[in-house]
This record gives C-alpha cells, sequence and structure tokens, in this order.
C-alpha cells in the first residue's frame, strides 16, 4: 500500500474515532437546541454542525470501507495470487477482535457496575435504551460479538455493535469466496462456502445493519481492483466528498428521514462511494505532498482509536450519571452553558487518556498476540513424527537366520 494512502487512513481512523465522541459528548452534556432560535458564539455554530448523529454516522461508515479495502482486500490479493492465507489471516484477524473486544466488554461490566451503585439516584441506568442490558445473557453474547445482530448490545456500550458486524465480515467474506481459491482442495473450498453461506443468511435473519454493512465493507473490499482513480486529484475528490458529506449533514436528518426513511441508505451509499473516491486517488497519486499527513502523531493517535472507540460509551455514561447524581438532573440537559462546555471537553480528555491506557495492554500487544497464537496452532496441528521400528538385537537377528 502506498505510504501517502497509509497515512491518510491513519488520519482519517483517529480523526473519525474523535467525532464519534464528539458526538455522544455533545448528546449527554451540551444541549444546543436553541440553536437556531437565539444566538450564539460562532464556535457554538462550529460545534452544532459537526458533533452532530450525521457527521458520526458517515464516521462509522468510512470505518466499514477502510476496513473492507484493507482486510477483503488482503483476501482478494490472496486468491489472485493462489496463496494459501487462511491461517495467517485468521491469526491476524482473531488477534485483532478478541485482543479488544473482551476487555471492552469487561471495561463495561465493571463502569457500569460500579456506576449503578454509586449514582442510582442519576437515573441515567434506568433510561429506556438500557432497559433489560445489564444481564449476564447480554455479557456473553457480547463476548461471540453477536451484540447489535443476534442480541441486544451489552450495559451501555451501544458502540460496540460495528465491531460485532467487522468481526464477522472478516469470517465471512474469505469463506463465500473460497472457491475461487484453487491451491485448496475442492471439498475444503466448497464446504467452506457453504459454511459462509449458512453464517451470512443466519446473521442476515434477525433486523439489524449486519446485511447493508456488509455492502458497503465488500465495496471497499472490491475497490482495489479498480486499476485506476475515478477522480485523480486528490483535492478535487476531498472537496467534493466535504460538500456531498455536508449536504448529507444538514438534509438527512429529523423528519425528513421520517418520511423519507430510504434516504440514510442511500446516504451511506453516496457517502461509501466517494470516500473510495478518495482513498483511490491517494493510493494512485503522487507519493509526494499533503504535509499535513507527515506529523507521527496521526500514526499515534490512528493506534488507539478501536480502543477509544471501544470503551468511550461506558466511560460517557459513568461520567453522566455521576454529574447527574451530583448536580441533578436538570443541570445536563438545560441550554449550554460555558460550564456544559467545559464538563464535556473535560469527559472527552478523560475518554480519550482512557483509551489510550487501555490500548497499551490490548492493541499494543496485537503483535506478541500473534505470535503466540501461532506458536499454539503450531504445537497443536503439528504432525505427529513416526515412531521407527524397534531395530532387532543380534541374538533375535541370529534366531530370525535360524528360523529362515
Amino acid at each position: 500500500m502506498p505510504f501517502i494512502l497509509s497515512q491518510f487512513l491513519e488520519a482519517s481512523r483517529w480523526l473519525g474515532a474523535l467525532l464519534v465522541l464528539a458526538v455522544h459528548t455533545s448528546n449527554l452534556f451540551i444541549n444546543i437546541a436553541d440553536i437556531m432560535s437565539a444566538p450564539h458564539a460562532p464556535l457554538a455554530y462550529a460545534w452544532w454542525f459537526y458533533a452532530a448523529f450525521e457527521l458520526g454516522h458517515q464516521a462509522v461508515v468510512a470505518f466499514f470501507v477502510m476496513s473492507g479495502y484493507l482486510v477483503g482486500g488482503a483476501v482478494l490479493a490472496h486468491l489472485r495470487k493462489n496463496q494459501d492465507f487462511l491461517r495467517e489471516y485468521f491469526i491476524h484477524r482473531i488477534s485483532r477482535i478478541y485482543l479488544v473486544v473482551p476487555a471492552a466488554v469487561t471495561v463495561t461490566l465493571v463502569l457500569d457496575t460500579l456506576g449503578r451503585s454509586m449514582f442510582a439516584n442519576s437515573g441515567v441506568y434506568d433510561w429506556p435504551f438500557f432497559k433489560g442490558h445489564f444481564s449476564m445473557l447480554l455479557f456473553f453474547t457480547s463476548l461471540l460479538n453477536l451484540q447489535g445482530i443476534a442480541f441486544d448490545y451489552f450495559g451501555t456500550n451501544g458502540p460496540l455493535w460495528s465491531l460485532a458486524c467487522e468481526f464477522w465480515y472478516y469470517v465471512t467474506f474469505p469463506l463465500l469466496l473460497l472457491p475461487f481459491a484453487r491451491n485448496y482442495p475442492l471439498a475444503m473450498r466448497w464446504g467452506g462456502f457453504a459454511l459462509g453461506v449458512a453464517l451470512v443468511q443466519a446473521l442476515s435473519t434477525p433486523p439489524s445493519w449486519f446485511t447493508f454493512g456488509f455492502i458497503l465493507w465488500a465495496a471497499g473490499a472490491f475497490a482495489t481492483l479498480i486499476p485506476r482513480p475515478p477522480i485523480q486529484s486528490r483535492w478535487r475528490a476531498l472537496l467534493l466528498y466535504a460538500i456531498v458529506v455536508a449536504i448529507i449533514r444538514l438534509v438527512v436528518r429529523g423528519s425528513i428521514v421520517q418520511a423519507h426513511p430510504w434516504l440514510m441508505n442511500a446516504a451511506d451509499l453516496v457517502g461509501a462511494g466517494l470516500f473510495l473516491v478518495v482513498m483511490l486517488a491517494f493510493r494512485y497519486g503522487p507519493s509526494e505532498g499533503f504535509s499535513l499527513l507527515r506529523p507521527k502523531f496521526h500514526k499515534t493517535l490512528a493506534d488507539f482509536s478501536f480502543s477509544l472507540y471501544s470503551i468511550h460509551m461506558p466511560i460517557l455514561i459513568f461520567a453522566r450519571a455521576a454529574v447527574s447524581s451530583l448536580m441533578g438532573e436538570d443541570w445536563a440537559t438545560q441550554l449550554a452553558t460555558p460550564g456544559n462546555y467545559a464538563v464535556g471537553f473535560s469527559v472527552m480528555g478523560i475518554a480519550i487518556v482512557s483509551g489510550y491506557l487501555f490500548s497499551r495492554v490490548t492493541e499494543a500487544k496485537t503483535g506478541a498476540a500473534r505470535r503466540k497464537l501461532r506458536a499454539l496452532l503450531d504445537k497443536w496441528w503439528a504432525p505427529t513424527p513416526p515412531v521407527p521400528a524397534p531395530q532387532p538385537v543380534p541374538a533375535q537377528q541370529a534366531r530370525q537366520r535360524i528360523e529362515a
């Protein structure tokens, strides 16, 4: 992958995670419902535009596209080269997800348990959309990455739904394409395909975003086969994407979506397609330029964006429960004051630092986990050496000659 594209993806990952964090923080701490009816400072208008559900959702769409491009695209590359890849592929994918998700679900359990005990009077954990979400059944189904697909998410960690979808795309995509892997035995290829079809059918049966998300993810994967960028200029591709996403932000919301619900999926398809156009412009463009992508902090922030996304919500809910318990529910729901902004940004800072610390014991250990998993598989699946036949001793050899 060209280095300039790698830099762009790193910047996109941490900016997307920060945007999702900002959206959820604003929903919990910063009420600017009067933005259209009362005068505000320019920064308040900027925050209103930035920290909106529509932009946060487009960030999640971009995550799906990037994941498909990087992970699904690698599968297609292996198939085209007739390489054995399944073993290493699943080592990488399983270690990537299962170093983070079980730890994130455990963090959710701890924070939610503490919050429900310490701030019971806040009423936050009794909100309707958390009802029934604190059962141990949901804890274990989340460990199986079924949250948001076949089961509700556990506790307050709603954003984990997207990681469940992503995990099952990792599993099913190579299985569905296995018939084209001519280096594997025929029975394995078609058996894997049948398993992939069964899994997709089972996971698509409950109403969820799984099926539509798979279309976006697969689009990212197959975009790696496009030989040239639809728009060669990176600046033009970025400008087009920014303009269209801004229109989506202003149009695809509220009563308009209620009247025309198909607009959400249409906006997602358009947003995903234009983000791919930008990625291809970076992939095939010149290696120089875009000095904004050169600083090393992009990689530093990208390296824990997955962790930040995975645990930020229970941290925000815990903080909201603490604020509501200490200052009253009305304080957090009042029209935003400088105090609301100060608390909201402070909680964002706590979530970012927590995400970094969390990543030190999860994401940062991915390489070591892959080596251990590889060694374990080598130990389990190493062929047993044949036991040599016992060699006859001289007396036995003599007896054998006499008997012969």
